[in-house]
């Protein structure tokens, strides 16, 4: 998929264009997160009934490709191309591989303080713990950020792993506002689902991702002086 500008995109136009994406493509965009949270739904019910290591194994083979393919459907959105779930499981297959390397770089700290939360229950809890959650937690958000730019990086230019985390570093670190605003956004979002209703779990992160990836294209065209 080649970077196609339909409307000016830039620090002055960015919400307003966005959220222009997001209402034209609302009906697609609720499909999109509907096919996304089909394809975690194995991982969460492991996690949910209290296996979590499995679980987030389980996740590294399906929400990360299924994410993926959620960024290709949310792409042809803002791009206002024709797509539907023949195309979510296309991107699903072709970015399966890459895919899978992303989602086990996340399930490291995820799975190291799946290991150790356990030694919370036994108190006092010695300083090693504490300090080996800190450091779990300070990793995924770390990636977290990366992320932020990888998966549309890898979508949207087809690009292999070693340009797309090179990139999403260089991205993440020179505009680190809107890095931390993104994160912040997907913070609010999940409390917001969580004090009216879980469901809205099912469209909120398609959401996001519009403003991820428009976000992505936007800090792009600045370091390419577009």
């Amino acid at each position: 998929m080649n970077e196609k500008d339909y409307a000016e995109l830039n620090q002055r136009t960015f919400v307003k264009e966005t959220a222009i994406s997001l209402w034209e493509g609302l009906p697609r965009v609720i499909l999109a997160g509907f096919l996304f949270s089909l394809a975690c739904l194995p991982s969460l019910l492991l996690i949910f009934f209290g296996f979590l290591v499995p679980g987030i194994l389980i996740g590294v083979f399906t929400i990360s490709p299924a994410w993926s393919a959620l960024t290709a459907q949310i792409a042809k959105i803002i791009y206002r191309e024709p797509g539907n779930v023949v195309n979510f499981l296309s991107a699903y297959a072709q970015f399966y591989r890459r895919s899978v390397l992303f989602g086990a770089m996340l399930a490291v700290p995820l799975v190291a303080a799946a290991i150790t939360l356990p030694a919370l229950a036994n108190p006092p809890v010695a300083t090693p713990v504490w300090i080996g959650l800190a450091a779990d937690a300070a990793g995924l958000f770390l990636l977290s950020c990366l992320f932020i730019y990888a998966y549309p990086i890898l979508v949207l230019y087809d690009a292999n792993i070693k340009t797309a985390m090179r990139n999403s570093f260089i991205l993440a670190a020179r505009y680190l506002s809107n890095t931390l605003g993104l994160i912040a956004m997907a913070v609010l979002l999940v409390i917001i689902a969580a004090e009216i209703n879980l469901m809205l779990l099912v469209i909120f992160p398609a959401c996001w991702l519009v403003f991820v990836i428009n976000n992505c294209r936007m800090v792009l065209r600045l370091e390419l002086g577009d």
